[in-house]
């Protein structure tokens, strides 16, 4: 088990610098079109934005299993290590709360922008929300890894 979660984080990480190295290529090429050949590219800051978006719901849980996001620890610091475990362990449950609020909300999003089309690419506006509910999944995986380390 421990194997196939190294192995989901790893291509989550892969796949969320593939989409970082796609954003920066378009942005170049954008940038060539316009002040060299003299033309734009109708999709490229389109393609930008939805990068992007992948990028921040699919970092969300890389940073939260890393450890990276701001927490104030003043308070918890001062709790008894039994104490402290009760609410570390609370905290993981409103993290488990964020994650299925933001796949199951951003999934009802996606259903309903199926029906709307992207202008400069063309494709579904439920593409976008695809990588919150994504993010919000892997969230849930990674936050469900820790609370079991809880687990006595």
């Amino acid at each position: 088990m421990k194997r196939l979660l190294g192995a989901i984080d790893r291509g989550v990480e892969y796949g969320v610098a593939a989409i970082f190295a796609a954003m920066c290529l378009v942005g170049l090429l954008q940038v060539f079109n316009r002040f060299v050949l003299n033309r734009s590219l109708s999709w490229s800051e389109e393609f930008q934005i939805f990068c992007h978006i992948w990028i921040v719901f699919l970092a969300i849980p890389i940073a939260y299993r890393r450890g990276a996001h701001l927490s104030v620890e003043s308070f918890s610091s001062m709790l008894p290590p039994a104490a402290r475990r009760v609410f570390d362990v609370v905290i993981e449950l409103l993290w488990i709360w964020f994650a299925v609020a933001l796949a199951w909300l951003s999934w009802q999003v996606s259903e309903v922008a199926k029906l709307q089309g992207s202008p400069g690419l063309e494709i579904p506006m439920s593409y976008p929300y695809y990588g919150m509910v994504l993010g919000g999944a892997y969230l849930l995986l990674v936050v469900l890894r820790r609370l079991f380390r809880y687990a006595p």
